[in-house]
């Protein structure tokens, strides 16, 4: 359907276009002919992966598929255990990712809601009520207040129309629409008071429109079609993981021809050169990295899922670890999407909202009159006050209600008796009460915006009583509301009319000659653990920036009270970012905190404009405008509670609670989950490190071979993977949400901690060839096969002590507390109990290639096991403080 500018047509050409009737709407056939042209109205899903797709992807890892060769290769040469082995870890890896993505995308699943399920159009010249997937362009659509708007509208009545768009526009307060308005062309989304949008709802008023666009022609559905525009990105951890797989097979093959080749020269056979390289292969790749990758980033998804973060892919737990940037919405993110009244004025005084204020008090019967003069409802529920209605009125009866002004009570004293509608001409209300004594008639509450109020008051009640209104109280009273206005408050002036005895039919003509009672000030309030988070991600050296379709003096006004922006911070606009060019926006990024009245194009560009200087940018957001940027952001996070499907949809990570202060949470929580990856990620490697120095330099002296390919893969797997995995759930660092966030661009693991790795490798390949050299001189039938025990022994219960070494790569692990990770211990207990099962058991030991060594052996072992982590304490020490 070619795309039109619907608001910048009068409703009649409107219609025309369309060739509907309004009065009657479309016919049953009509109706019919135009669904079978274009299609249901509603969004399409993006196509979900099947389970088998999503364990072919797991597949996709560089080192997965290092593995899988080294497997093949082993299964060629006849090792079957070990090939065999090595394939038994690769799937054990796969279907532990499946099963987590699987049961994340079923939580969110639950989730999943319908836009608009029933609406009512007008057909045959009836209204009736139809499923909205049958809506069709040409429809006319009824709405009243509380229904949701089905499709994209073109308004062709409205009668005091408001419609709360803040889940498309970011806009907290509800739009007022004017069917009768033409627009330019350039009007944004926000401002197209003509129009009525799908996942909207009507708030006030009532009104038709003839539907313009369905499905994912509408506003809504070309959100949607960009997020399937949006391909899958990957996060810093896999880009850092695939690098390091890139380097370590190249090196491998690299050391594994020169090696053969030396062998070759020297003579060996073809054939055992072969099992050398697969020795060499297995001793270099990192069997369990993969697996325990997995598995840490599962446990810390878990950890995160009881902390109210439910997380849809295990990879992108860590990439909040790493975040520099959240961009974040304002209306019900840092806000709580709920109208409040935070400051009363009365002639000469400020006065606190939230204290008792009785009706006779001044600050009382102002509460009292801004209660009665609307039409929201009271109601209460478990002792907490309740109110449905426009989010303006509902703030002014919860208002009076937390003061000990129940409406319910007021209206009972006062009935209403008569009333002026407010209308967006008028920009006032009116309604009438009587408030004194029987004689004196009805007084009517006039409520509406400062600027149309005060126009129309004459005298002003002040603690002295009711007085002429002067030059100097005016003043008084446009500086207070200039004042709020200020600070982004919206404000309301509550005058009376002078009593009545009788009322008249004209009752509009009364609205003259008031008497200002004050200034009442609301807005949409910041969530109490808004301003901590915001402090708390700051000392993290993360920056807040606030992205909004809202108002700019608003946005910047929430943005100072918690702490994103300060008072020389400017705002900048959606048409100022649209006279922007990439260059200019991405200079603005740098110091601008705060864009207000953007547009979802907008939120992209800045997004784009961020990651292009590096940044891991975190998008946070509830709204059909917040989804293309949740996408396109190296991490989206969506409301569960009040965020629309389609948000959740194009989210990371959905946050069950709506609590901003739980992204900070979920950052630290992937900070540890990467500083325990990259532990685990330095242990295994330090390992594999000492394997091949090991391999390499008994090769090179012509001893015998120092280590089977099945001790190298039991070592790999059995003894090295589980203190990994207990490394993985190592408790935070303290200070950890002290530091600055890791730069994307810096390697797993930084030179320091190649350095120690490297040292590390020195010193265990010491004590591995004492034991192998010790062994053959042990008096055993088999030397070479007695030295191999002894190698294997060493070098496996050493992996044991120095990972308790790993728990802290700065300081000693008494410093960190012993026993404060008490899974570490019971890894060492099970990976003792396994080794002396191994060495011990008669069965066994052919299998494992292994003779027994008697007591004196084992003391040998023992002792030399300990050398690598002892001598590795102070090279840490002398390290961390080269550091500082």
């Amino acid at each position: 359907m070619e795309r039109v500018n619907w608001h910048t047509l009068p409703h009649t050409e409107v219609t025309a276009r369309l060739d509907v009737d309004p009065a009657r709407g479309l016919t049953a056939a009509e109706a019919a002919e135009r669904l079978a042209r274009h299609g249901p109205n509603q969004i399409a899903q993006e196509q979900r992966r099947s389970l088998l797709k999503v364990f072919i992807d797991q597949f996709r890892d560089p080192l997965v598929l290092v593995l899988l060769v080294a497997a093949l290769l082993s299964l060629g040469l006849g090792e079957y255990l070990d090939g065999g082995a090595i394939l038994a870890i690769v799937i054990l890896n796969a279907v532990l990712g499946l099963v987590q993505e699987h049961k994340a995308d079923q939580a969110l699943e639950a989730l999943k809601e319908l836009s608009a399920p029933r609406c009512k159009v007008r057909r045959d010249g009836r209204v009736a009520e139809i499923d909205a997937r049958e809506l069709v362009p040409g429809d006319i659509v009824v709405l009243e207040a509380g229904d949701p708007v089905p499709a994209d509208l073109r308004l062709l009545r409205s009668v005091m129309l408001q419609i709360d768009e803040s889940l498309l526009t970011g806009e907290s307060v509800p739009v007022e629409k004017d069917a009768a308005r033409t627009l330019e062309a350039s009007t944004p989304l926000a401002d197209r008071a003509n129009m009525a949008f799908m996942s909207t709802a009507v708030t006030y008023g009532h009104g038709e429109g003839v539907v313009v666009a369905t499905g994912m022609e509408t506003e809504v559905g070309r959100i949607a079609g960009k997020l399937q525009e949006e391909t899958e990105q990957a996060t810093p951890l896999q880009k850092r993981l695939s690098q390091f797989a890139r380097v370590l097979g190249a090196g491998m093959l690299v050391i594994t021809v020169l090696l053969g080749l030396l062998g070759l020269w020297r003579g060996m056979p073809w054939l055992e050169v072969l099992m050398f390289a697969v020795s060499l292969a297995v001793a270099t790749i990192p069997e369990g990295l993969p697996a325990v990758t997995t598995i840490v980033l599962a446990l810390g998804m878990q950890r995160m899922a009881r902390r109210n973060a439910v997380v849809r892919r295990l990879s992108a737990v860590e990439t909040l670890g790493s975040a520099t940037f959240i961009c974040s919405d304002k209306t019900g993110t840092l806000t709580q999407n709920k109208m409040t009244i935070t400051r009363l004025w009365l002639p000469d005084e400020w006065v606190d909202p939230d204290g008792p204020h009785p009706l006779e008090t001044r600050a009382g019967l102002l509460l009292a009159a801004g209660a009665l003069c609307s039409d929201a409802s009271l109601s209460e529920e478990d002792g907490e006050f309740r109110s449905v209605g426009d989010p303006t009125e509902t703030a002014l009866v919860l208002g009076a209600a937390r003061a000990g002004l129940d409406k319910r009570a007021l209206e009972a004293r006062h009935p209403r008796v008569a009333e002026v509608p407010f209308s967006s001409a008028r920009k006032r209300m009116t309604t009438f009460h009587p408030l004194g004594e029987p004689a004196e008639g009805y007084t009517g509450i006039v409520k509406g915006g400062p600027d149309v109020v005060l126009a129309r008051c004459t005298r002003i009640r002040t603690a002295q009583g009711t007085v002429p209104l002067t030059p100097e109280l005016r003043r008084a009273v446009e500086e207070a509301n200039r004042e709020m206005a200020e600070q982004g408050i919206r404000v309301l002036a509550v005058a009376f009319t002078a009593p009545q005895a009788q009322l008249p039919e004209d009752l509009a003509a009364l609205e003259q000659d008031l008497e200002l009672i004050g200034l009442i000030g609301m807005t949409d309030p910041p969530r109490p653990e808004s301003a901590p988070a915001v402090r708390k991600a700051h000392e993290a050296g993360i920056r807040t920036m606030m992205i909004t379709g809202d108002h700019a003096t608003t946005a910047l006004a929430i943005a100072r009270q918690v702490g994103i922006a300060d008072a020389h911070s400017r705002v900048l606009t959606g048409p100022e970012l649209e006279e922007m060019d990439d260059a200019a926006l991405e200079e603005a990024v740098r110091t601008v905190p705060v864009y207000a009245r953007v547009s979802p194009e907008h939120k992209l560009r800045i997004v784009e404009a961020l990651r292009r200087q590096g940044h891991v940018v975190a998008m946070t957001g509830d709204g059909v405008n917040d989804a293309p940027a949740l996408k396109r952001a190296d991490i989206g996070i969506a409301m569960g509670q009040v965020g629309t499907g389609v948000a959740r949809g194009a989210a990371d990570m959905v946050l069950m609670d709506d609590n901003f202060a739980t992204i900070v949470a979920a950052i630290e929580e992937g900070r540890t989950i990467y500083a325990n990856i990259q532990k685990a990620t330095f242990f295994l490697l330090s390992a594999n490190l000492g394997e091949l120095l090991i391999m390499t330099i008994a090769m090179l002296v012509g001893w015998p071979v120092p280590l089977q390919p099945i001790h190298l893969l039991w070592i790999n797997l059995v003894t090295d993977s589980l203190p990994a995995i207990a490394l993985g759930v190592e408790p935070a660092e303290p200070g950890i949400m002290r530091r600055k966030p890791r730069d994307p661009r810096e390697p797993v693991l930084p030179s320091r901690l190649i350095a120690l790795m490297g040292i590390q490798g020195v010193f265990r390949t010491f004590a591995v060839l004492a034991a192998l050299w010790l062994g053959m001189r042990a008096g055993s039938a088999d030397p070479a096969a007695a030295g191999s025990t002894y190698a294997f022994a060493t070098l496996a219960i050493g992996e044991l002590w120095w990972a308790h070494s790993c728990r802290n790569l700065a300081a000693p692990p008494w410093r960190v507390g012993l026993f404060r990770n008490r899974v570490a211990w019971v890894a060492t207990g099970v990976g003792l109990l396994l080794m002396v099962s191994v060495m011990t058991i008669p069965f066994l030991q052919p299998l494992f290639k292994v003779v027994p060594i008697g007591l004196g052996g084992w003391v040998t072992v023992l002792l030399l096991s300990l050398i690598p982590t002892v001598a590795m304490e102070p090279v840490k020490a002398i390290f961390a403080r080269w550091q500082k």
